[in-house]
Parts: C-alpha cells; structure tokens; sequence
C-alpha cells in the first residue's frame, strides 16, 4: 500500500484518468470490433470523442449522445467507471512496481471489454484473443510474476482444462471461452491461472442456478461464460497480488 504524499496523489488522479481514457477505449471496441465493417456514429466523425467517453454528460442527458444524438447503452458509463475503479485498485496495489501496474491495467481492460461484448454479442473475438495472447507472453518477459514458464505452463493448464470441459459438456462452452481461458492461462501463470478460472466456474455455475431458479433460462439455455472468467481473473489479478 502506497504513503499517500502529493506526488502520489497527482499519480493516482492520473491513473484514475487514464483508466476512464481506457473505458472509452473499451466503448470503442465493444462498438465497433462485432462488427463488420464498423459502423460510425450517426452524424459524422466531429466530436467523436464524446461518443465513447459518456461520464461527463450521461447524468444530464438522459443517455442521449451530445454528437450524435444516439441513445447510448447503459453498459458504456458503467464500463467506463469499471475501469477507473480497476486502475485504481492496481495503483493501490502495485504502485510500487510501474511495469507490474501497468501490465495489470492492460489486462483489466482486456477483460472487462470481453466480458461486456460476451453480454452483449455472445461473442469472444479472436481478434482480441490473439494480440492479447501476444501481449501476455511479451510481458511475462517483463520484471514480475508470471515468469516465461509459468505463463505458457498457465496458458497450456487454461486451454486444455477448458477444451476438456467444452467436450464434456456438449456445447455449453463456447471455442471463445476456450481461448480465453488459454489467455488468461498466458496474463496469469500457474498456478494462479487455476484459481482464476476456478473462481469463474463457480461464479458462472452460481449465476446459472440462480437463472434456472428464477425462471430466466432453461437447462438447454446458453450462458455468457466469459464475464465470470474474467471477473476471476481480476480477482486474481489486483486483489491477491501482494500490497
């Protein structure tokens, strides 16, 4: 946990402001990369800006684009705001390593932008699967953990645990959270990567019981597996690393 001086508190409001630039990122890809070609925003490219950064004018405007005039999905503020908080928990957690928080806010970025498209599309791209799975390998290079090693044992433990689960169940998981698994297998390392995806099998089996439950899915019903992988991935990521 970081001494709070004032040097740290302007770094933290950078991060902060960093993660919202990142949350408007997110907007933009979970817009545009389902889709093919990619759509622009009704009205020109002008101030497009505002399209995908909403926090500033969502509260007034009842979601309606100041540029465009387009009613925006309640999913782009909250992504935006996930993203603060996620940069600012890795400040608070790793400041103290610049290359570490950085590669952490990568990845909690990563996550949080397939888990909203997944919601949304039932979708996990590969063409955010691949230059992630890139990203990963490069950065275990980097100062920290996951070693080298450990990221490809972590990714090759995530892939096959998926693929096995994937015949097993007949269709239920998806090729995309198969790869993704494998993904967060590379961002993580073993053995973290097995307690990462642990926790996003239970969080997944715990919200499709409570669907069934409630009557808001059948047993042959599909489920959007990616966002419980990547919450637990996050979990992993920024709340067991040590302060």
């Amino acid at each position: 946990m970081p001494n709070i001086d004032a040097f740290s508190a302007a770094a933290f409001v950078l991060v902060l402001i960093a993660g919202w630039l990142a949350g408007g990122a997110g907007n933009w890809a979970a817009d545009v990369l389902p889709v093919r070609p990619a759509p622009a925003p009704a009205g020109g490219h002008g101030l497009i800006l505002w399209h995908y950064l909403t926090l500033p004018w969502v509260p007034f405007r009842r979601g309606i684009c100041p540029h465009c005039g387009e009613r925006r999905p309640i999913r782009a503020p909250l992504l935006e705001l996930a993203t603060i908080v996620a940069f600012g928990l890795a400040w608070w957690r790793l400041s103290a390593s610049p290359v570490q928080m950085a590669v952490a806010c990568l990845c909690a970025v990563f996550l949080l932008t397939v888990a909203v498209i997944d919601l949304e599309q039932r979708r996990v791209l590969n063409v955010m699967l691949a230059p992630a799975a890139v990203v990963a390998l490069l950065a275990s290079l980097l100062p920290g953990p996951p070693s080298l090693l450990s990221a490809v044992v972590g990714g090759a433990a995530g892939f096959g645990l998926f693929f096995v689960i994937a015949l097993i169940g007949r269709g239920k998981l998806g090729a995309g959270d198969v790869k993704l698994a494998g993904v967060i297998g590379l961002m993580l390392g073993f053995p973290a990567a097995i307690s990462a995806l642990v926790i996003g099998i239970l969080l997944g089996g715990a919200a499709a019981m409570l669907l069934l439950i409630t009557r808001r899915a059948g047993r042959k019903s599909s489920l959007a597996y990616a966002p419980y992988l990547a919450l637990g991935a996050l979990v992993l990521l920024l709340a067991s690393v040590p302060a």
